[in-house]
């Protein structure tokens, strides 16, 4: 209502801001609501964890912390399935037997540790273990065999990770009751993309590994900016944006080709034009002329987005591509604007991280042996 008033050049009554304030009052009690400890998913935990020590003959114990941080109903009932996945593979992959543990300087019994905190307007989820890690030259070697990945192929390690999240991927030995089937892992991967979030791996090879998921506190509302992209309206979540600035012309500085950084209180971070990833036309070619929207990542760190202006702030209700169109690398989603427009929702995480490694591949390209020779 006050977007539309706002539109036909109206001023805001006094009537109406109150009227704002009772409504944001009556979302933020609904929302106390539906928020639900965490607690009531670790606690299948011990039961899960009697099963699997009955059937592998490993010694486990459970350390649990953050059980009563507080997240939406809907994301608690469908957080069960991908958390009993990570524990079972931890287990049966990641914990040695006692043996094993002995031989490697370990105490014979193996620790599972099960973490949740709020950071930033979202629940970051820990599972992690005292294991062997994960041993990349097998996994490498497994994913080559099912052609998965060129033989000749260089990874980072990262990347040799992720492979796990493959579908019909696994390095078990044999098929048992717990793993060897190829499905699990990228199940969990696809449930934790439904419910908008992300999941990251480190592995240290006999030290263990540790899977960390990071999810919205709620599926229907998030808090974002409205920023206008040429012809393309976007909501860029609020939980990423650290600041935003207008550079200075001497406060940009090229890199390679195609890239540029902006010093940002003495620390360079990469500036990614938005216009670029989501195919807007008529934006701002040029940093000084718009603005700079810092942003922070899970994997990738700080970058600064390239708008042309921002618009406003609002919270809007999240409305699924994958349910009405398909899924999008860089969109988590779409809104409906006061004014009816359908505004695009930055999938910051993956939109940084997919720019950066194209970036960063493109210079490969220009500046290899054949581009210079060209």
């Amino acid at each position: 209502m006050a977007q539309r008033l706002a539109g036909d050049g109206l001023a805001v009554t006094e009537e109406l801001t109150l009227l704002e304030g009772l409504t944001r009052d009556i979302q933020e009690s609904a929302m106390a609501i539906r928020a639900q400890p965490i607690g009531s998913v670790f606690s299948r935990v011990p039961r899960i964890l009697r099963e699997l020590t009955t059937s592998t003959g490993k010694h486990l114990r459970l350390d649990v912390s953050g059980e009563t941080t507080e997240l939406d109903k809907t994301v608690i009932e469908r957080l069960g399935e991908p958390l009993t996945h990570l524990i079972r593979n931890a287990v049966d992959h990641g914990i040695e037997p006692a043996a094993e543990r002995l031989a490697a300087g370990k105490p014979a019994e193996g620790t599972l540790t099960l973490s949740a905190e709020h950071r930033s307007g979202r629940i970051v989820i820990r599972i992690a273990d005292d294991g062997r890690g994960i041993d990349r030259d097998r996994v490498l070697a497994k994913a080559i065999e099912k052609g998965l990945v060129a033989a000749d192929a260089a990874l980072s390690k990262e990347e040799i990770d992720l492979l796990i999240f493959a579908p019909g991927f696994s390095t078990a030995q044999q098929i048992s009751n717990i793993s060897g089937r190829g499905v699990g892992m990228d199940v969990v991967r696809q449930n934790v993309k439904d419910l908008g979030g992300r999941i990251t791996i480190e592995s240290e090879p006999g030290r263990g590994t540790t899977f960390t998921l990071t999810l919205p506190l709620t599926l229907a509302i998030s808090d974002g900016m409205v920023v206008n992209v040429g012809d393309q309206t976007l909501v860029v979540p609020l939980a990423n944006v650290v600041e935003s600035l207008r550079p200075d012309p001497h406060e940009v500085q090229g890199l390679g080709a195609t890239r540029a950084m902006i010093n940002v209180r003495g620390r360079f971070i990469p500036v990614l034009p938005l216009h670029a990833s989501v195919g807007a036309s008529g934006a701002v070619q040029h940093p000084e002329q718009g603005v700079l929207i810092v942003v922070e990542t899970e994997g990738a760190g700080r970058a600064a987005l390239l708008v042309d202006a921002i618009v406003d702030q609002r919270q809007v209700v999240i409305k699924s591509l994958d349910t009405h169109y398909r899924a999008v690398e860089g969109v988590a989603g779409a809104t409906i604007l006061g004014d009816g427009r359908v505004a695009l929702i930055v999938d910051v995480d993956g939109l940084v991280a997919h720019s950066l490694a194209e970036a960063g591949a493109t210079d490969a390209r220009q500046n290899s042996p054949l581009a210079e020779a060209a």
